[in-house]
């Protein structure tokens, strides 16, 4: 069985979770407060509000005696404004009335805690308080303790990646295509040299004279 955990402080704790207590719970929880004063006249404070995993209400010595039933009213509303933030309409109407000139009984201060509770399953409600608490005990695990460290992890890769891209990109913008790669490995054709030149023209005239000797010849003839 866990240790009881302070109204207070179940309150903080599931802010920091980010559920904050609902209306209904608290008022479970006032609801079972006063009826645990039973026939004591007691200022509850949220400090001394305790709940446990069975969502079983207990008053410890943080909740001094009160002098008249009107500072008990007075106690309530500023535990329901403690422990309501903000604070419904519903639960500020009922704030109003506890700080008024009226007096309830303890009887009359529980049922207008139950009124405003309708309809309500103590069971379930009672329930839900055990599973608040248990909650409360249980250790935050790994993942969700560095959900925001994960996440900021992966932007900062992303943001590297882009940068190491980057450069890379510009680099290679300056490189040749394959069609120049292509076109370095075409040999290049060249014209003929000077020799080759000569002996093509020796030729043509050693070809020009026999044609002549041979016109020449038949001309004669």
């Amino acid at each position: 069985m866990s240790e009881p955990v302070a109204m207070d402080d179940l309150v903080a704790a599931m802010s920091r979770r980010g559920a904050p207590m609902t209306p209904e719970s608290a008022l479970f929880i006032v609801l079972q407060a006063v009826e645990t004063m039973k026939d004591r006249r007691m200022v509850i404070e949220a400090a001394g509000v305790e709940v446990d995993d069975h969502g079983a209400v207990t008053l410890n010595e943080l909740c001094s005696p009160a002098v008249d039933d009107h500072e008990v009213q007075h106690g309530v509303a500023a535990l329901l404004e403690t422990a309501l933030v903000p604070t419904p309409m519903a639960v500020l109407d009922l704030i109003a009335r506890l700080r008024a000139e009226t007096v309830f009984t303890h009887s009359a201060l529980a049922s207008e805690l139950a009124a405003a509770l309708v309809p309500l399953n103590r069971g379930a409600a009672q329930r839900m308080l055990g599973r608040l608490v248990r909650e409360h005990h249980r250790p935050a695990r790994p993942e969700e303790s560095t959900e925001a460290a994960t996440e900021a992890d992966e932007k900062l890769t992303r943001g590297l990646d882009e940068q190491i891209d980057a450069p890379k990109a510009s680099a290679d913008a300056t490189l040749p295509d394959s069609r120049v790669h292509e076109e370095w490995d075409i040999p290049t054709k060249k014209g003929p040299s000077t020799l080759q030149a000569l002996v093509l023209l020796g030729l043509s005239t050693a070809l020009l004279g026999a044609a002549a000797v041979f016109l020449w010849s038949r001309l004669k003839g």
